[in-house]
C-alpha cells in the first residue's frame, strides 16, 4: 500500500486474517459479504454540491444535507468509494479539521493510537471487514478549546449496484471543545442489491461536548451494518441521535459508549420507522465506568406492514454514584408488524441507580375516536398520534437544525401512513 505508514499496513493484514474467521454479529441476521463488490475510489471530484446529479442532490437533501452549505461549518461527501467533496466554511473556527481519514493517516502518525480503540476490530466480521477494506471515511478533529457553532455535515451516498460502501470515521474532540456533526446516509433508486458496512469511532475529551445526529434513508433491498464505539473522558458530554426514515432489507445499529471519566454523560435518542419487510435490530449501550457518570437511552419505533423491529438497550454500572435510565417503546400500526424490546440493566455496585421502561402496543381506539370526533379522518388521526409518539424534540440540536429534522420526520410519516 504505497504511501501508507508501516503500522497501518500491518493492521490491514491483521484485519484480513480476522475476516477469514467470519465471526458473526451477536444480534440480527447474518450477511454474506462476498456477494458484494467493494466500491473503490475512482478519482471523482466536485467543486460544488450543486454539481451533483439532480436525483442525487434531492436524495441527500432528504437526509439533512444542505446543498447551499448555509449554517454548516464544513462538508464531507462520499459518493460510493470516492470522497467527491470536502470543504470548510469560511466561518469555520481555526481549530476544526475535516479530512479524508486515509489522507489523515498518511500525515498524522499519532492516529495509530485511535485506530479501532473505541470500536474493537475483533468485535465481529463487519469491523474486520472495515479494517481490511476501508476505502475512505471522515476524519473530524476539534482541537482543544475550539467551540464550533455550526454543524459539520457528512454524507455517505451510494449509487453503484451490487456494491458495498466501506467508510471508517474517526471523530476526536480535545478537552474543552464542542462540535455537532449531522450525518446523512442514503442510496440512489438505481442502487439495487447494495450494502453499507461502516465503523465510527468517537473520542470526547475532558469537558468537551459532542452531538452526533444520524439520518438514514436506504433502499428496501439495502443491508446496513454500521458499528460505533465511543469513549468519553471526565466531564465530557456526548449526545447520539439516530433517525431511520425508510424501509431497509436489514440493519443492525448498536452504538456502545464507555464513560471513562468522572461526571461523564451520554444520551441516546433512537427514532425508527419500520416499514414494509424491514428487519431492524437497533439500540444503544452505555458502560458507566466512573463515579458520577450519567446515561439516558430513549428508543421509539413506529412499526408498520410486515416490518420486524427489535429495540435493545443496555446499561452497565461499574462504579458507585452513577445513574442511568432506559426507555424502549414501539407502536404497532399493522396486523403483521412485529416488535420486541430487550432492556438490560447490570450493576456491579449497590450505589448505582438504574431504571427502565419498556412498552409495545397499538393506538387505543378511544383516542382515535376522540380525534375523529373533532373532524379528523381515521388516517389523519393515526398520522397525528404517530408523529407525536416519535417525539422529534431531540435535545442537543440547534433550533434551526431541530426544525429541519422535525420537518423531515413529519413529511416521511405522513407519506408512509
Amino acid at each position: 500500500m504505497k504511501g501508507f505508514p508501516e503500522w497501518y499496513v500491518r493492521r490491514r493484514s491483521v484485519a484480513l486474517r480476522l475476516l477469514k474467521r467470519n465471526k458473526p454479529s451477536r444480534h440480527g441476521p447474518d450477511l454474506d459479504l462476498s456477494a458484494y463488490e467493494v466500491a473503490l475510489p475512482e478519482g471523482a471530484r466536485l467543486t460544488d454540491l450543486s454539481e451533483l446529479p439532480s436525483e442525487a442532490l434531492g436524495t441527500v437533501q432528504n437526509v439533512g444535507v444542505r446543498s447551499d452549505e448555509r449554517y454548516r461549518s464544513g462538508t464531507y461527501l462520499q459518493y460510493d468509494g470516492d470522497v467527491v467533496y470536502l470543504a470548510l466554511s469560511s466561518r469555520a473556527e481555526p481549530g476544526l479539521v475535516v479530512e479524508n481519514i486515509l489522507e489523515a493517516v498518511r500525515r498524522r502518525e499519532w492516529l495509530r493510537r485511535f485506530w479501532f480503540r473505541a470500536c474493537p476490530i475483533t468485535l465481529d466480521k463487519f469491523t474486520a471487514f472495515v479494517g481490511a477494506h476501508e476505502t475512505a471515511g471522515a476524519f473530524i478533529w476539534c482541537r482543544a478549546g475550539t467551540r464550533v457553532e455550526e454543524p459539520v455535515q457528512v454524507c455517505l451516498y451510494m449509487e453503484k449496484k451490487g456494491s458495498v460502501q466501506v467508510p471508517h470515521n474517526i471523530i476526536i474532540l480535545e478537552p474543552g471543545s464542542s462540535l455537532h456533526v449531522i450525518t446523512g446516509c442514503a442510496t440512489a433508486p438505481s442502487c439495487v442489491r447494495s450494502a453499507h458496512v461502516a465503523c465510527t469511532e468517537i473520542y470526547v475529551g475532558r469537558k468537551a461536548e459532542f452531538t452526533w445526529t444520524m439520518i438514514h434513508a436506504w433502499r428496501p433491498d439495502t443491508h446496513v451494518r454500521p458499528r460505533t464505539g465511543a469513549i468519553v473522558e471526565e466531564g465530557g458530554r456526548l449526545m447520539l441521535n439516530y433517525v431511520l426514515l425508510s424501509p431497509v432489507a436489514s440493519i443492525q445499529f448498536y452504538p456502545t459508549v464507555i464513560l471513562l471519566g468522572r461526571g461523564a454523560s451520554v444520551g441516546f435518542r433512537n427514532l425508527i420507522l419500520g416499514l414494509r419487510h424491514s428487519i431492524v435490530d437497533a439500540g444503544s449501550a452505555a458502560v458507566l465506568n466512573a463515579e458520577g457518570a450519567r446515561s439516558e437511552i430513549m428508543s421509539r419505533a413506529l412499526v408498520k406492514d410486515e416490518a420486524d423491529v427489535r429495540l435493545r438497550g443496555r446499561l452497565w454500572a461499574r462504579k458507585p454514584s452513577v445513574r442511568g435510565h432506559l426507555e424502549c417503546r414501539a407502536l404497532l400500526l399493522g396486523e403483521q408488524a412485529r416488535a420486541y424490546a430487550y432492556p438490560s440493566l447490570r450493576a456491579d455496585t449497590r450505589e448505582a441507580e438504574l431504571t427502565h421502561e419498556a412498552a409495545i402496543g397499538r393506538i387505543a381506539e378511544e383516542e382515535l375516536f376522540y380525534l375523529m370526533s373533532r373532524g379528523l379522518t381515521r388516517d389523519e388521526a393515526v398520522a397525528l398520534m404517530s408523529k407525536g409518539f416519535l417525539d422529534t424534540d431531540i435535545p442537543g440540536l440547534p433550533p434551526g437544525l431541530r426544525a429541519e429534522i422535525e420537518e423531515l420526520v413529519e413529511a416521511t410519516v405522513e407519506h408512509a401512513l
